[in-house]
C-alpha cells in the first residue's frame, strides 16, 4: 500500500518544480525569430569587407577566393588588414594582385601599447570607401555567395550594428562547436531582445560614421582581444541592432587548436570585465547551470533516500525529474541546432550542457592564477 507522508509530499514537489524550472531556463528554451530580408538592387548600398590577417597566410590563400566571388550587385570591396607577416602572407596577396575589388594595407612594425588587433580594424576602417562595413577574420570564409547581401539586407534606416553567427568548421571537436553555438545563442538572444552585449563570433557589420563618431576602441585599446565584443557592447543602443542567424549570413571558422582554444576562453573571461550588462548577462547563464545541476543532484540524492526508506513514489518522481531536463533540453537543442545547421549527436548535448560550467570554472581557474599583463598590450 502507498503510504503519503508529508515528507514524501514535499520531496516529489520539489522534484516536479526542479524538473519545470531546469527546463524552463534553459539557455535554448528561448526562442529567436530572424526574418529573411530581402532588398531590391535600388536600396543595397555598397559594401567594404574588412578581413583581419595576423599570420594567417594558409587561411587567406585558402578563403579569400570566397569574398572575392560574392554576389552583389550594389558593388563591394575586400580590404585585407595585415597585422604581423611572418608565414608569406604577402606573397598570398600578391598572387590575388589582379583582383580589383582586393586592397591590402599594413600595421606599422613600430605600434605598440595597444592592441594591434584593434588597430588594424581601425585602419581598415579609415581606408573603406563605403559607409557600410563587414567585418571577419582571415580564419574564416561565407558559406555562401550571398553572404554580403543577407547581412547588407538586414542594416535598414535605423539599424547601426547587425551581428551574424559564425561557427566553427567541420574537422572541430563537437564539444567546441557546441559550447561556441551555446555562449553565441545567448548572445544573440540578448541581442535579440535589445540588450545586445557581445559575440565570440567574427561576423560583424556597421556603420563607418558610428564608429568614428564614437572614436573606435576608444577606452580599451590596450586591451589585447575583445575587438568584436567591444564594438557590440559600445555601439549597441535601443533598437539599433539586428541579428543574422540565416544560413546565407554564416561564415564558419577554421578548427582551433587545443592552445588557441584555451587563449579564447582566457581572453572572454578578461574581456567581460570590461562590458557593460556584464552582470545580466553572466546571471542568466548562471540561473541556468545553477538549475540544471541543482535538479541532477537532488535527483540523484532523492534516488538513494527512496531506496534506502523504501519510498517508491520518491523514487518515480525522481527519475521523472532526472529524465524530464534532459528530453527538454535534447528537444530544443535540436530545434537550434537545425536552425543553425550545426551537427552534435543528440545523446551528447546534456552530458556537453552538464560539462559547460566545470569548464568554464577550469578556465576561470586558470585565468586566476594567470598573469593578467598577458591581456594588456602596455606592459610597463
Amino acid at each position: 500500500m502507498l503510504v503519503l507522508d508529508n515528507i514524501t509530499i514535499v520531496i516529489c514537489i520539489f522534484l516536479v518544480i526542479l524538473a519545470f524550472c531546469s527546463s524552463l531556463f534553459d539557455t535554448f528554451f528561448k526562442k529567436i525569430v530572424d526574418k529573411e530580408e530581402t532588398d531590391s538592387m535600388e536600396e543595397q548600398k555598397p559594401v567594404s569587407v574588412i578581413i583581419i590577417s595576423d599570420n594567417n597566410a594558409r587561411e587567406l590563400n585558402d578563403n579569400l577566393k570566397y569574398f572575392l566571388s560574392q554576389d552583389y550587385s550594389a558593388g563591394y570591396e575586400v580590404i585585407v588588414v595585415v597585422c604581423r607577416d611572418e608565414d608569406g602572407t604577402c606573397d598570398v596577396l600578391k598572387s590575388f594582385e589582379k583582383e580589383q575589388k582586393l586592397y591590402t594595407t599594413f600595421v606599422p612594425d613600430t605600434s605598440r601599447y595597444m592592441s594591434i588587433r584593434k588597430l588594424a580594424i581601425t585602419l581598415g576602417v579609415k581606408a573603406a570607401k563605403n559607409e557600410q562595413v563587414l567585418l571577419t577574420d582571415a580564419v574564416c570564409k561565407p558559406v555562401s555567395e550571398h553572404w554580403i547581401s543577407s547581412m547588407s539586407s538586414k542594416c535598414r534606416d535605423e539599424i547601426d550594428l547587425v551581428i551574424g553567427y559564425s561557427n566553427y568548421a567541420e574537422g572541430t571537436s563537437q564539444f567546441k562547436i557546441f559550447s561556441r553555438l551555446h555562449r553565441e545563442y545567448a548572445f544573440l538572444y540578448d541581442a535579440y531582445k535589445g540588450f545586445a552585449y557581445s559575440t565570440c563570433g567574427n561576423n560583424l557589420l556597421f556603420r563607418k560614421s558610428v564608429f568614428m563618431s564614437g572614436r573606435g576602441f576608444q577606452g580599451n585599446l590596450k586591451y589585447l582581444r575583445g575587438e568584436y565584443s567591444f564594438l557590440v557592447n559600445k555601439y549597441s543602443g535601443n533598437g539599433n541592432v539586428a541579428i543574422a542567424t540565416s544560413n546565407g549570413c554564416m561564415v564558419v571558422e577554421t578548427p582551433p587548436s587545443n592552445k588557441t582554444w584555451k587563449n579564447t576562453n582566457l581572453l572572454y573571461i578578461e574581456t567581460r570585465k570590461h562590458l557593460k550588462r556584464s552582470f545580466r548577462h553572466r546571471f542568466i547563464f548562471n540561473i541556468d547551470m545553477f538549475s540544471l545541476h541543482v535538479c541532477l543532484i537532488f535527483a540523484i540524492l532523492s534516488v538513494l533516500y527512496a531506496i534506502f526508506f523504501a519510498k517508491w513514489l520518491i523514487l518515480l518522481f525522481s527519475f521523472i525529474a532526472f529524465f524530464v531536463p534532459v528530453v527538454f533540453r535534447t528537444i530544443s537543442a535540436k530545434r537550434v541546432m537545425n536552425s543553425f545547421h550545426v551537427h552534435v549527436n543528440l545523446w551528447k548535448v546534456f552530458p556537453f550542457e552538464w560539462a559547460l560550467l566545470w569548464k568554464n570554472l577550469k578556465y576561470a581557474y586558470r585565468y586566476r592564477v594567470s598573469d593578467k599583463y598577458e591581456y594588456i598590450s602596455h606592459k610597463s
